[in-house]
């Protein structure tokens, strides 16, 4: 039989030898533990970038095109009801996707009851787009019938308050799709310029291919940014002879709004 003291000095022993070993395992437990972080829906900024030629628009600058030369001083339009196509082809509809793009000075509205102020907006932020791979971006220009004949509803950024409707279409009240206001001058000729496209008829929905398939996830930023040729918006129109252009001049109408779905919109860079 082992003396008392050497009993006691085993047991303490095989007491301090369980306690390392379940620290051991606690440590060794904590530096094999990995956080991993799932990716999540992403965020797009899809850009529109005004252009005259292969320079920026600029307010009531002067340009030639043509041999005439031109003024701008609003530039406005409604981007709605974004599509982003999945590499694999899937479609995925963005809701509520009414925006409105612009470079404007103050517009009276209502009347003069109310000013809307200059702005200049080229970007959409488009948040919660499903993680993925995507190679297609599409859209409309305009308003789509069910908002554009009841303009009670509301979607995004659809409102009555930008001085982007008219009471004079059609005899109610419809949402003005684009709208181009300036001048043009040849020699000694200047004429003040309107160019605005609207009714369901001329609704243009177009599909751009990016130049390489983009990633969108929580972990990146994803931008696509456009062309917008302003130029293209009146290709084939003799501005000159008729300046201003609306619901009276139907076909030439048809044509502005045949202009901005495969004229005016080109991909510049996605990533």
């Amino acid at each position: 039989m082992l003396p008392c003291f050497i009993y006691s000095t085993i047991i303490t022993m095989k007491k301090v030898i369980i306690l390392f070993s379940t620290l051991a395992i606690i440590l060794g437990s904590c530096t094999k533990e990995k956080v991993v972080t799932e990716e999540g829906d992403g965020t797009l900024n899809l850009s529109f970038d005004a252009r005259v030629g292969s320079e920026d628009l600029a307010l009531n600058k002067e340009y030639t095109i043509q041999n005439k030369t031109y003024k701008f001083d609003q530039f406005r339009y409604w981007v709605s009801n974004v599509i982003l196509v999945k590499a694999d082809g899937l479609e995925v509809k963005i809701p509520n996707s009414y925006y409105l793009l612009e470079e404007t000075g103050a517009v009276d509205v209502q009347d003069g009851s109310f000013t809307y102020p200059a702005k200049k907006r080229e970007t959409v932020i488009i948040s919660n787009v499903p993680k993925g791979e995507y190679k297609t971006v599409k859209f409309s220009i305009g308003v789509d019938s069910k908002y554009n004949d009841n303009l009670s509803l509301q979607a995004g950024e659809l409102s009555q308050l930008n001085g982007m409707t008219n009471v004079s279409w059609m005899w109610h009240t419809t949402y003005i799709f684009s709208a181009l206001k300036g001048s043009v001058k040849e020699g000694s000729t200047t004429k003040s310029i309107q160019v605005e496209t609207g009714l369901n008829d001329n609704y243009e929905s177009l599909s751009l291919q990016l130049p390489a398939v983009i990633e969108i996830s929580s972990k990146k930023e994803t931008a696509i940014d456009l062309a917008v040729s302003v130029d293209k918006v009146f290709d084939g129109i003799d501005l000159l002879t008729t300046p201003s252009i609306g619901a009276g001049q139907a076909t030439i109408m048809q044509q502005v709004a045949t202009n901005y779905a495969t004229k005016v919109f080109s991909v510049k860079t996605a990533q």
